[in-house]
């Protein structure tokens, strides 16, 4: 039987802006896993385009529809659950057999399919992984068989759990062409000019507010050369900015040494970023790595007092981290750091020293959290009062780019956090940094006319490739 797909993206609402979004690799690369088993596949993407969207589609009825969530690319914002309701009977007028792919699909099947009927299942963890079967034999029968799907009808007796310890690779699974996107199922230029590959999942790191280790579970990767092959491609379609969204790129030296030597080697022209940890790098890799074409890294420093970050997982000296940066920037690569302002273990003292260390670091991108209690984190795992979704947890709890502090310890804290960014804010304008509001601000902002040395620091989204010069 021939089972057609429809592919959706969700709208990830209030910051679906065309002005900072990137191609959703994740939602591509499961609609492309579909493909190479000859299954008919349209891919949507009403994130960039609105669920209106979806009226737009080709066909008239599909066998599956698929809806990615809060899977790879982790940027959803609580607004983005409010529309599933509405969204849900729009593509029920498309597809009776609707499945649910992401984190929250992961970690609370039973209550999303309580909650929205018109759901006919959620998968639990990978789902390339989990429906190879069905994409490969094409029986739809296999839905009800397999025990990493909660369906309404099994989800009272299926109490489903992610994994533990090694999952199956999935970069080995295609191994003659591997997970490369197929972005010939979107419009490549309804997005902005920095194209993205995930060449990496999962995390050997268990830093306690990242929910990556206990989502996706232990470091796996795509072999340097099917990173060069998905750059190919990218450049093909006339990619010149790419950026790596793997949560962990430099947990493998040897692996980045390989990538660069390949890109120099086979003459890929692009300038490319990606997020890697302090500990992972030193001056040569760095070298290394701008030779390539790197021209933008995320170091993740967290807090500013060291025990806490210690805490946390992070385990570099302030010390270290600014001599790192400093090289970094002065090199030639525009650093973005990101800070989590509210920490559980915070204090007024501890919250001072985080602006102090951002502002003596001076990354050219400063990126500031509010704690988001994130399910799969140590953080959600070990708070002992904490309500499980079932049971009536805020939602707005576990996502991230909340302007404001939403888990804080206390409300003295809560306050002054507040005084206290207020005057970060108006040091940092003193100091030429661009102060970005909300999404809205890079739809007037010249990126093209930014310099590499160009300054930003926001509680919103940071958009990618600004000042990246060859």
């Amino acid at each position: 039987m021939d089972i057609n797909y429809l592919i959706v993206s969700a709208p990830n609402v209030p910051n679906s802006d065309p002005s900072i979004l990137i191609e959703p690799v994740d939602a591509l690369t499961l609609a492309t896993w579909a493909q190479h088993n000859n299954n008919s596949v349209e891919f949507i993407d009403l994130d960039r385009f609105g669920v209106m969207s979806i009226n737009n589609t080709k066909l008239k009825h599909y066998s599956v529809a698929i809806v990615v969530f809060d899977y790879l690319i982790p940027l959803y914002s609580a607004e983005s659950v409010e529309v599933f309701e509405d969204l849900f009977y729009k593509i029920s007028k498309l597809s009776s057999c609707i499945l649910l792919v992401g984190r929250l699909a992961s970690f609370f099947p039973k209550d999303v399919l309580d909650k929205f009927p018109m759901l006919y299942g959620c998968i639990v963890g990978e789902p390339e992984t989990t429906l190879t079967d069905l994409f490969r034999h094409k029986n739809l029968n296999l839905l009800d068989e397999n025990s990493d799907i909660v369906t309404q009808k099994n989800k009272s007796i299926n109490p489903k759990l992610l994994p533990r310890g090694n999952r199956k690779n999935i970069y080995e699974l295609i191994p003659q062409s591997g997970p490369i996107a197929n972005r010939e199922l979107c419009n490549f230029d309804d997005y902005i000019d920095v194209h993205s590959i995930i060449s990496s999942r999962g995390c050997n790191g268990c830093c306690k507010f990242c929910s990556t280790n206990g989502y996706l579970g232990p470091w796996r990767a795509a072999s340097p050369e099917m990173v060069i092959s998905e750059m190919q491609h990218l450049v093909s379609l006339g990619a010149h900015k790419i950026i790596f969204l793997d949560d962990n790129f430099s947990n493998d030296r040897y692996r980045v040494v390989q990538i660069c030597e390949s890109i120099k080697r086979n003459k890929i022209v692009v300038t490319w970023g990606c997020l890697c940890r302090i500990i992972d790098v030193d001056e040569q890799l760095l070298g290394i790595m701008y030779e390539a074409g790197c021209r933008w890294i995320h170091f993740g420093m967290e807090h500013g007092d060291y025990d806490i970050r210690l805490n946390l997982g992070k385990k570099f000296s302030d010390e270290q981290a600014t001599k790192i940066i400093r090289f970094a920037q002065k090199i030639g690569i525009r650093v973005r750091t990101s800070w989590i302002l509210d920490l559980p273990e915070a204090t007024s003292d501890s919250v001072k020293k985080t602006f102090d260390l951002a502002r003596e670091i001076a990354s050219y991108e400063i990126k500031l959290h509010f704690l988001a209690l994130r399910p799969g984190s140590r953080y959600y795992n070990e708070q002992p009062l904490l309500k499980r979704f079932s049971e009536g947890l805020d939602i707005t709890d576990s996502y991230i780019h909340k302007g404001y502090s939403h888990n804080c310890s206390n409300e003295q804290l809560r306050l002054d956090t507040i005084n206290q960014l207020d005057g970060f804010k108006k040091e940092m304008k003193n100091l030429d940094y661009h102060w970005v509001p909300n999404v809205k601000f890079w739809r007037d902002f010249d990126y093209n006319g930014a310099l590499p040395n160009e300054k930003f620091f926001s509680t919103s989204i940071m958009r990618y490739g600004i000042g990246w010069k060859r």
